[in-house]
């Protein structure tokens, strides 16, 4: 058997070349670390504000059979909450419970409907959050009308990806024949001159008998609550991918 002497310098030669290789190795693994955790967590730190719209004093629409829509709504962002909150996001609710933000101060009911929506656009404009979504349902007299739809301030460039992103994720999530897409709109107060991408999810006619009944119904609101979800990290991932 042939016995092979290396010398002291050799051995300290291979020894920092080895050590040169298993540096190189790992840094190699950790390099740009951060950018790999924003990529494959796309929700980890970002803020998100939930608005479910109406509460208190304002049910917003009532269905065909009685049904609130303040109350569809918040059981929606209640779900939205606790998925963005499993994936490492923030999410701040502007109502965790059946009450309007308005003081007792106005008498009228028009005046704290007023005062409500002020208090609403404050707190989305001093969240400091990444992304706003509202949370309301549809109604129209005519009962045929269904599917959910999204709506962006017109001019919000990137509330309009948002809004595109999301309505696709309900129409591939829902799959009831939506043929509905992401609109821009000019006319709702929450939604305007927001420091962030703003999106408004109208999840279904609550004056449609068939789609008022799903609405109602739990599973059928965490397949809602997912599809928004969905269109979220989806939007969140295009926008690691500028970092």
């Amino acid at each position: 058997m042939r016995v092979i002497v290396i010398g002291r310098k050799q051995l300290m030669k291979i020894t920092a070349m080895i050590m040169g290789l298993i540096f190189l190795l790992f840094s190699a693994i950790f390099i740009d670390t951060d950018a790999m955790i924003i990529s494959r967590f796309p929700m980890k730190n970002k803020i998100i504000i939930i608005d479910p719209g109406h509460g208190g004093i304002d049910p917003g629409a009532i269905g065909v059979t009685g049904v609130l829509e303040d109350e569809i709504n918040l059981q929606i962002a209640l779900k939205l909450r606790k998925l963005i909150e499993q994936s490492g996001g923030i999410a701040l609710m502007i109502r965790e419970d059946d009450s309007g933000l308005y003081s007792g101060g106005s008498s009228r009911i028009r005046e704290k409907k007023n005062e409500d929506l002020r208090e609403r656009r404050k707190m989305v404009n001093e969240s400091s959050a990444d992304i706003f979504i509202s949370i309301h349902l549809n109604f129209f007299p005519q009962s045929q009308y269904y599917g959910a739809q999204c709506f962006y301030n017109e001019g919000d460039e990137e509330g309009k990806k948002l809004a595109e992103l999301i309505q696709a994720e309900l129409i591939d999530v829902i799959r009831n024949n939506n043929t509905r897409k992401a609109k821009s709109i000019d006319t709702v107060y929450i939604l305007k001159n927001n420091k962030m991408p703003s999106v408004l999810v109208e999840c279904g006619f609550i004056s449609n008998y068939e789609e008022e009944r799903l609405l109602k119904d739990e599973k059928y609101q965490e397949k809602l609550a997912w599809a928004i979800f969905m269109g979220i990290m989806k939007y969140l991932e295009g926008e690691s991918l500028k970092i």
